[in-house]
């Protein structure tokens, strides 16, 4: 029975992934950069790298946690919200730039970009971490 309960859970997991996955339209910006604030914000940062261009971006991802474990005061991204305000496309037509605007609890809003970068068919977070600063 135990192993019946397992396979159904691993089953319903491993669903559930491709379907987070399998459901965002790569060819649209605001839909990728949607799901990767959504992701980072939870605190799923590796489900975010999936949408990254750039390689490291996990091992960028692990220094900025330990980074921030060292840190005293860290907000709470889980209780914050987004919006996407506006997708400007560069002149090459490969790269741009999504601006949103960052709603936390108790601090003012913040407006802040991320770049994006179409590899192939795809549109994709170029997310280049800055040790010093973070989203």
């Amino acid at each position: 029975m135990k192993r019946v309960i397992f396979y159904f859970v691993s089953f319903l997991f491993f669903t559930n992934i491709e379907a987070q996955e399998g459901s965002i339209d790569y060819s649209k910006p605001e839909e990728v950069a949607q799901k990767f604030l959504e992701l980072y914000f939870k605190g799923d940062w590796y489900g975010a790298c999936k949408l990254c261009a750039c390689e490291g971006s996990e091992d960028q991802i692990s220094w900025m946690i330990r980074k921030m474990d060292e840190q005293d005061n860290v907000t709470d991204d889980t209780k914050c919200s987004f919006t996407i305000d506006k997708f400007e496309l560069e002149k090459d037509g490969v790269t741009g730039k999504i601006y949103y605007t960052k709603n936390c609890p108790n601090v003012p809003a913040k407006k802040n970009h991320i770049d994006m970068k179409k590899v192939k068919d795809k549109w994709l977070v170029e997310y280049i971490f800055k040790r010093d600063k973070f989203l």
